[in-house]
């Protein structure tokens, strides 16, 4: 009996301590995470900003304008819906819209490649609006220069 008491002392004397190891190592392994996150989430800032300045407009640059859907009224009111796919240079910039001017388009159905309707399809597009949402941006050469300026602050 003496010997199950003196075995029960020496368990009891020693969880403690074991214990104590227990609790060194896991806050040791936390803050070694804790570190792994930050770390983690600073890459994370990182490359969205490099995202964000990649897709970003900027006078100059160029967009698509897919499927726009358009509607002609000829003079006996007689209305002709059609669509084109512009490709638009961007002239101004607001919060959530850019001014576009027309550089050129195509026709997706009969009366948008009709020649004599080239000119009114373009002008309609000169200096308007739009929705940063409905264009997407040209990657090109002068956008990725673009980028690089930005990245350097010129």
């Amino acid at each position: 009996m003496e010997n199950i008491s003196l075995q029960l002392l020496i368990v009891f004397s020693i969880t403690p301590i074991l214990l104590l190891i227990i609790m060194v190592f896991m806050y040791m392994r936390i803050n070694k995470m804790n570190e792994i996150i930050s770390n983690l989430k600073s890459e994370i800032n990182t490359q969205k900003q490099k995202n964000n300045s990649f897709l970003k407009f900027y006078i100059g640059s160029k967009a698509l304008l897919n499927d726009y859907q358009l509607t002609n009224t000829n003079q006996d009111g007689k209305k002709t819906d059609f669509s084109v796919d512009y490709e638009v240079e961007v002239v101004d910039i607001s919060e959530t819209e850019i001014k576009v001017k027309a550089i050129n388009f195509v026709g997706n159905d009969s009366f948008s490649r009709d020649p004599k309707n080239k000119t009114g399809i373009i002008g309609f597009m000169q200096d308007r609006w739009i929705s940063k949402k409905e264009a997407q941006l040209i990657m090109d050469e002068s956008h990725n220069r673009q980028v690089k300026l930005e990245e350097l602050g010129i």
